[in-house]
This record gives C-alpha cells, structure tokens and sequence, in this order.
C-alpha cells in the first residue's frame, strides 16, 4: 500500500507533461495553428514582443528528420508573423523552438518591439 501513494503522485504529474504549453512569458498570447507537410503547428506571438515561439503539437512514428521539422517551424513562423527570423536566433527542437523576428521590410512589417525576446535562455 505504501508502494501505491508515490506511484499515485507520478501518475498525476505525468499528464502535465503531455500538455502543450508555451513558455511563462507566452501564457497569455496568442496562438495560431499552421498544418504543413502533415504535422501541426501552433505558433505564438505577442504584439509587443520580437519573437515567436513554435510547437509541433502531432505525434509522428517513426519521428521525423530534425531538419525537415524545423524547416516547417521556420515556414510557420513567417507564414503567422509575416516576417522573417532574425539570423541566428532561431533555437529549438523537433517539439519546440523559438526565434527573433526581423520585421524590419514586407507588407506584414509591425511595430514590434525589438530586443525584448529572450531566445537563449542558457544566458
């Protein structure tokens, strides 16, 4: 029976980490879903910050190559922002990955506020 409490806590935190949640400074914003190549993406930005935040939210077996993923990410982050991704900035994984925007030209160019995108968290 003592076995079963510990057991019982790790089953509670699990389901946690399954959920898609963006990082604390995107809790609030915005998302928008982007399907290319088969898998899914939701992509979020805030008006007054610089940068995007990316998460593939479907289940692919066998996983998919790294680059073909972030090269989707990348299509969906300028798909949603209308802007291009600062040289550099754009870190991340086959889950998630973030980047700054460079908006500085093109038709959807807005006011972002530049250098209030954290993108190297190890800093």
């Amino acid at each position: 029976m003592k076995h079963l409490v510990p057991l019982a806590a790790l089953s509670l935190m699990l389901p946690a980490c399954l959920a898609d949640s963006p990082a604390l400074g995107y809790s609030r914003a915005a998302f928008s879903t982007v399907e290319l190549g088969g898998n899914s993406y939701r992509v979020y930005t805030e008006e007054t910050r610089n940068c995007v935040e990316i998460h593939r939210v479907n289940a692919v077996f066998p996983p998919p190559s790294r680059r073909l993923i972030l090269m989707q990410m990348e299509t969906a982050a300028m798909q949603v922002s209308q802007c291009k991704l600062k040289k550099g900035t754009f870190i991340g994984d086959q889950a998630m990955s973030k980047a700054q925007l460079d908006c500085s030209d093109g038709q959807g160019a807005k006011d972002w506020v530049p250098g209030t995108c954290n993108t190297m968290p190890w800093r």
